[in-house]
C-alpha cells in the first residue's frame, strides 16, 4: 500500500492517562516497530499500562539535546490500534537513539520521557515526575545513548577501557601501578576516543544520575559501536582515580563529570541493590537526601527546578529522618509510602518556591542545620531578596561542603532545652552565640595555607576545601575560612544544631544574612559545644533572611 501523502496525516493527540495512585500506577510504554531504510520515517506505537501489572520494557537515557543539530525537529509516525498513522515530531537526538535500539525484525518496548510523557500537559508531568524513579527501578534495562559517534573511535574507546575495568574489578594486581612512561606509549588514538567520551555532556545532565542509579543494569551506546556494560566504564575511572593519573593527565584531563556520575551512581546501588556489599541502612543514615542534593548541584539542568525533582527517586528522599536506621530497603515499599514522600513534583511553582519548600522539609527531616552548609552564594545573591539561608540547588558547589557530611562533621552545636529551628514565612529563626567579629581578610600565602590544611586534612579533605574561600581574621586574633564574599564586620556565631560556625552579615535588629559555614582553624567541635555551653546567658534569637 502506498503511503498516505503528508498533508493527509494528522498529528499525533495524547489520551489522557488514567488517575494514579498508590499501588496503581498508570504509564505510557513505547513500542519501536521494526522498519526498514534509515532515510524512512520511525513508526511506533503507543500504549498505556500499569505497573502493578509488570510489564516488560527497557528504558532510554538521553541528553535531551545540547546542540543544534541535536534540537532538530524529525517526523515520527504513531501507529494506531486500526493501523491508522499519526504525525510527532520528535528531537533528532532522540531520534538517532530510537533508531540505535530499532530491532530489525520484531517491535522493542522502552519508556522514553520526551513521547511517553505529554510534555505539554504541566498536571500529567509533575504527576509522572512523581513516577519516574519507579519506571527505571521496575525496567529491565536502561539504555544510554551518548550520541552518534562523528569521529569513529567508540568502538577503539571502548576496547581501550575494558580490559582495564576487568582487571579493576578481579581486583588484578598487574595493574596496581602504572607510571608516566606507560602512559606515553598508549596509542593516542582510541585514548583520544576515551577522551572524546569523557566530554559526552550525557554525564553532566542531573536527570540521568537517578536514571543510571535506579537501573538493574545499564549500557551505553555511543553510535555504531557495540554497546558496553557501564561497569566497564566506571571501572576503569574507579582505576584512573586510584592508580592512572598519568593516563588522565595525558589523555583526559578533567575527568569531573564522569566521577560525579559514577559516584551517583556508587550512591544510588549502595542502597537500593540487595547483592551490594555493606551495611545499606547505615550508609543511607550517613548520607541522607541533603547529601544527595549537594553531589548533584554539578550537574546541568534547563529547568532549575529538575536540580531537585531529577533526585527524588532516591530512596533517602523517602526518608521520614535523615539519620535513623528504621526504615523498609525494598524500594517499591519505600517508593508506595506516601506518607514520606519528600515533595510533591509542581512545574507551576516557581524555582524559588521550591527551592524554600525543599529547604523547609530538609529542616524537618534532619532536626538540624546541616542544611546551611550547602549555601553558596555570590556578590548578588546574597544581595538579592531571596532567603539567604536557602541552598540554590543549580549553584555548582564543586569546592568542598563545610558542615554537611556526617563523617566529616559528625557532632552538632548543642544546647540542652533550646530549640533548633522556627520558619516565619521566609525567615528562619535560630538561638545562637555571636563570638567574634570579622576585622580583616588574608591572602592565600604558602604559610597559610600549610596551615589550613592541617585542619582541613584533619577533617579527612583536601585542597578543595580551599576553593572559593577567603581566609579571615577576627579582632581576637583567630583565623577561619569561609565563602569568599565574606568582609570586615560579619561576625562569627555558634547556631544551636549547626555543625560548624557560621559567618552572618548584620541587616537590622535581630536581622541577619547568611554569609557561610565556616571553618574556625585550631578549634574542635567539642571546643564549639563547650564555649556556647560556658556563655550560653549570651545566647539569643538571630533570625535569618
Amino acid at each position: 500500500m502506498a503511503p498516505m501523502p503528508e498533508s493527509v496525516i494528522e498529528n499525533y493527540r495524547y489520551t489522557a492517562l488514567p488517575e494514579s495512585g498508590p499501588g496503581d500506577h498508570h504509564i505510557r510504554l513505547l513500542d519501536i516497530l521494526p522498519g526498514g531504510p534509515k532515510d524512512e520515517a520511525l513508526r511506533l506505537g503507543l500504549r498505556t499500562t500499569r505497573l502493578e501489572d509488570d510489564p516488560t520494557y527497557e528504558c532510554l537515557s538521553y541528553a535531551w539535546g545540547t546542540s543544534d543539530g541535536d534540537r532538530e525537529a524529525k517526523d515520527v509516525f504513531v501507529v494506531g490500534p486500526d493501523a491508522e498513522s499519526f504525525k510527532l515530531k520528535i528531537r533528532k537526538n532522540l531520534n538517532d537513539a530510537l533508531r540505535a535500539l530499532q530491532h530489525p525484525s520484531r517491535p522493542r518496548t522502552i519508556w522514553a520521557d520526551a513521547i511517553c510523557i505529554n510534555q505539554e500537559d504541566h498536571e500529567e508531568r509533575s504527576n509522572q515526575v512523581i513516577l519516574m524513579g519507579l519506571i527505571y527501578w521496575s525496567a529491565s534495562r536502561v539504555n544510554i545513548w551518548l550520541g552518534p559517534d562523528r569521529r569513529g573511535v567508540a568502538k577503539m574507546a571502548f576496547e581501550a577501557v575494558k580490559p582495564i575495568s576487568a582487571a579493576h574489578w578481579k581486583t588484578d594486581a598487574s595493574l596496581s601501578s602504572f607510571s608516566k612512561e606507560q602512559a606515553a606509549s598508549l596509542d593516542p588514538l582510541p585514548w583520544g576516543g576515551v577522551a572524546e567520551l569523557y566530554r559526552n555532556s550525557w554525564f553532566e545532565r542531573a536527570w540521568v544520575q537517578q536514571e543510571l542509579g535506579l537501573s538493574k543494569e545499564a549500557f551505553f551506546y555511543w553510535g555504531d559501536a557495540p554497546p558496553v556494560d557501564v561497569r566497564d566504564v566506571f571501572g576503569f575511572d574507579i582505576w584512573m582515580e586510584n592508580v592512572g593519573d598519568a593516563v588522565r593527565a595525558r589523555f583526559i584531563g578533567d575527568a569531573s563529570a564522569v566521577r560525579g556520575t559514577r559516584n551517583l551512581w556508587l550512591q544510588y546501588s549502595r542502597v537500593t541493590r540487595s547483592d551490594w556489599p555493606g551495611d545499606h541502612d547505615q550508609f543511607m543514615a550517613q548520607n541522607p537526601f541533603l547529601q544527595v542534593l549537594v553531589d548533584g548541584s554539578n550537574c546541568k539542568a534547563t529547568d532549575p527546578r529538575d536540580h531537585v525533582y531529577a533526585f527524588l527517586g532516591h530512596p533517602a528522599a523517602r526518608r521520614q529522618y535523615a539519620y535513623e536506621n528504621d526504615q523498609s530497603m525494598d524500594y517499591e515499599e519505600i517508593f508506595n509510602d506516601v506518607n514520606h514522600a519528600f515533595i510533591t513534583p509542581n512545574y507551576r511553582k516557581t524555582t524559588e518556591e521550591v527551592y524554600l519548600d525543599v529547604a523547609k522539609k530538609l529542616l524537618e527531616q534532619h532536626d538540624d542545620l546541616r542544611l546551611l552548609g550547602a549555601v553558596s552564594h555570590s556578590a548578588g545573591t546574597i544581595a538579592s531578596d531571596y532567603p539567604s539561608w536557602v541552598p540554590r540547588w543549580n549553584a555548582n558547589q564543586h569546592r568542598k561542603t563545610i558542615g554537611i557530611s556526617v563523617s566529616i562533621w559528625p557532632t552538632r552545636i548543642e544546647v540542652p532545652e533550646l530549640p533548633v529551628t522556627r520558619i516565619e514565612a521566609n525567615t528562619l529563626h535560630v538561638q545562637g552565640l555571636i563570638i567574634s567579629t570579622v576585622s580583616g581578610l588574608l591572602k592565600w600565602t604558602e604559610e597559610c595555607i600549610q596551615n589550613a590544611m592541617v585542619d582541613v586534612f584533619a577533617r579527612k579533605n583536601n585542597i578543595e576545601m580551599l576553593h572559593g574561600r577567603r581566609l579571615f581574621q577576627t579582632k581576637e586574633g583567630r583565623r577561619g575560612m569561609v565563602q569568599d564574599i565574606v568582609q570586615a564586620g560579619d561576625v562569627v556565631t555558634l547556631l544551636v544544631g549547626a555543625c560548624s560556625p557560621c559567618v552572618l552579615r548584620y541587616v537590622e535588629g535581630e536581622r541577619f544574612k547568611l554569609v557561610g559555614t565556616c571553618l574556625m582553624l585550631g578549634l574542635a567541635d567539642d571546643d564549639l559545644n563547650d564555649m556556647i555551653n560556658k556563655r550560653r546567658g549570651e545566647i539569643q534569637e538571630l533570625v535569618l533572611v
